[in-house]
């Protein structure tokens, strides 16, 4: 049986209960599963405290944002999700808490998913009538409700009929390709979690208004003439007012997020979970996940330019062309690409994507992978990038110039060039230009 212990519930002994909760959550606290989570542990520590105190309707997206994580009081949920992916995260270290170091805990804390509030959940030994074996753990039971003996032996048969059958069946095949778990590694290991920072440009946003009315919001400003004509040939939501202009970091380029939905498909389809940020709301050094990936220009994706500087390949401007390219920065023959342009419109026709692998960091005690799949920037290189690494022929040919060069397997540390041709804004095809294997890993600050 489950009990639900709620603050209002009525107890003979309200100091002991109290003092059970506290040592409930205090546990966790200082287990192994949140000893590298200093963000995991002021989360549920400010949840647990207000909880207990009877201030559980004071907790919010934004109080765990500006109390727990030390956001700025401008804090605006729909901008930094943040808190979000730390709570999705810590209702999966929870589980990993009771699964591996308190199986037996006799009063446990669950985060249900919804909501930031914590519930203290008892679990009570099930009784046993003498001659008759206990009860499976976790059966389902109506409240006030046994299941009779009969009942019991019929469901026993259902369940080792279907486990006859299951075992004459054979053993599904894995859907990926054997090729990208090599590649991939962690990032595809089934039951692993991957952090996915999406990067996030400075945009300035357009906002129709009615007439007289100022849009709500922070720092509008009436948009200059062309831009108001701009978005008044959209035919979009012409409210008749004036166009406002609204700055913001709250929005990925769009071919960035195609990618990051073909990465999520990917991870998914192998069995991991993952998680999807702003690169901008976190520190990715804070985080320690099995697999980090980061999509997204290093003009504004701030971790894929920290670990570009020291990469053989980069992306830069080069006031020369007074254009982003990518190419190798310190070598005596550089090579450099550089995008195309239709000579009307200037749009990109084709351009080049950069793939970074590196291994786990110095210090990390597990196996991790760090994916970085970036371009020039508004470009669909990062998209492209991504595309060539989650195709099996694009990557056993790359395995076969690896051996070329003596490696058996996929190098610990390397980089990629790919090409792509663009059509509205997308890439539309992937293609290998060259590679470099990294002798030293880079390491991350």
């Amino acid at each position: 049986m489950v009990d639900i212990i709620g603050l209002n519930m009525v107890s003979s002994d309200p100091i002991a209960e109290r003092a059970a909760k506290v040592r409930a959550y205090e546990e966790i606290l200082h287990s192994r599963t949140l000893s590298r989570s200093e963000q995991l542990v002021q989360f549920l520590r400010f949840i647990c405290e207000l909880e207990i105190d009877g201030r559980g309707a004071e907790i919010t997206e934004y109080s765990i944002a500006t109390s727990a994580l030390n956001r700025p009081a401008a804090y605006a949920p729909g901008e930094d999700s943040s808190v979000r992916s730390r709570a999705h995260t810590l209702r999966r270290k929870l589980k990993e808490y009771y699964e591996t170091e308190a199986p037996h805990a006799e009063l446990r804390v669950e985060l249900p998913k919804g909501s930031y509030r914590p519930q203290f959940i008892r679990r009570q030994d099930l009784p046993s009538s003498s001659g008759d074996s206990p009860e499976p753990a976790g059966e389902l039971r109506q409240t006030g409700r046994k299941l009779t003996l009969a009942w019991a032996i019929l469901v026993s048969s259902i369940l080792l009929a279907g486990a006859a059958l299951l075992a004459t069946r054979p053993v599904a095949t894995d859907l990926i390709d054997p090729i990208l778990r090599e590649a991939w590694g962690p990032v595809l290991q089934a039951g692993n979690d991957v952090l996915i920072l999406v990067g996030a440009p400075p945009v300035v946003r357009a906002i129709p208004s009615q007439p007289g009315m100022k849009p709500l919001g922070n720092i509008l400003e009436p948009a200059a003439p062309w831009i108001s004509q701009w978005y008044k040939s959209l035919n979009l939501d012409d409210r008749g007012g004036p166009v406002y202009t609204f700055p913001t970091r709250g929005y990925s380029v769009f071919c960035d997020s195609i990618a990051a939905m073909a990465a999520t498909s990917l991870i998914g389809a192998a069995g991991a979970s993952y998680h999807a940020v702003p690169e901008l709301s976190v520190r990715p050094m804070a985080i320690h996940e099995n697999g980090l990936l980061v999509i997204g220009a290093p003009a504004y994706t701030a971790y894929a330019a920290r670990v570009l500087k020291s990469t053989p390949y980069s992306i830069w401007f080069d006031p020369e062309r007074n254009d982003e390219i990518l190419g190798e920065r310190m070598a005596a023959n550089q090579h450099v690409y550089q995008a195309r342009r239709a000579p009307q419109t200037a749009r990109y026709t084709s351009v080049y994507g950069l793939i970074t692998v590196l291994p786990s960091q110095p210090g990390r005690p597990r196996p991790e992978r760090t994916l970085i799949f970036s371009g020039i920037m508004g470009s669909p290189g990062a998209q492209a990038a991504l595309e060539f690494f989650r195709s099996p022929a694009s990557l056993r040919d790359l395995q076969k110039r690896f051996r070329q060069q003596g490696y058996s397997h996929f190098p610990p540390a390397y980089q990629v060039v790919v090409r792509c041709g663009v059509d509205a804004e997308t890439a539309i095809n992937a293609v290998y230009e060259d590679h470099r294997v990294m002798s030293t890993v880079p390491v991350i600050e």
